[in-house]
């Protein structure tokens, strides 16, 4: 009898990665372990802390995918090197778009395996994140309705996509101290899902950054 196993490992080493990662099934749920701090990391939601939150989602993210510790010290510190560093090189650091989040996760962490994905489906999403690979997201804020936000939320809004389950995704929403595991439906996600726009939110494209490699 012939045996098919090394013609079927030639075939698949021709295809994309891309390809072969789409033929992965997908677990019923998915939640991606990492660090959680809020953006405001000492309960002051002042200036420059209510605008922070792109730079503590990619410094949760980086933790976790690094698998490198992170105290509330650090968390701290880090936030405020990255609001330097963004005022330097775009000079603001305040609504920071998907591009220049993803140049600063290359240039300040010095992390290279990130890529943004653009128009994703729920689908594309969960497949991501069953392969360990948290996603930072932007939003309308205010579509979110999460209810422990201030007011009616921010305009503008990232957080993480760390896992999923039938129903809802899960995050760390670093706008809420109550956003640890923080589990909003997925068609809220989907429809809120928006990049930087300076007249209408709702009119940002909608793409997300993706860590790429869990260490």
């Amino acid at each position: 009898m012939i045996s098919w196993i090394p013609f079927l490992v030639a075939l698949l080493s021709l295809v994309s990665q891309p390809i072969q990662e789409s033929w992965i099934p997908l677990p019923e749920s998915v939640t991606i372990s990492m660090p959680f701090y809020t953006q405001a990391p000492d309960g002051n939601w002042s200036l420059p802390w209510q605008e922070t939150c792109e730079e503590a989602s990619i410094l949760l993210s980086y933790h976790a995918v690094t698998d490198q510790p992170l105290d509330l010290d650090t968390f701290r510190n880090e936030l405020l090197n990255l609001v330097d560093w963004q005022n330097e090189r775009f000079g603001d650091y305040q609504h920071t778009s998907v591009d220049q989040t993803a140049e600063m996760i290359r240039d300040y962490l010095g992390y290279q395996k990130v890529r943004i994905l653009e128009n994703p489906t729920p689908t594309d999403l969960k497949r991501e994140l069953a392969l360990g690979r948290p996603i930072v997201a932007p939003f309308a804020g205010q579509e979110l309705e999460n209810p422990f936000y201030t007011n009616d939320g921010p305009y503008y809004h990232m957080l993480v996509i760390r896992g999923y389950d039938a129903t809802h995704f899960v995050t760390n929403d670093v706008g809420t101290k109550r956003g640890e595991g923080f589990r909003y439906p997925q068609q809220t996600i989907m429809d809120a899902l928006h990049d930087w726009h300076s007249t209408d939110i709702t009119q940002g494209s909608k793409r997300v950054i993706v860590f790429e490699d869990r260490l």
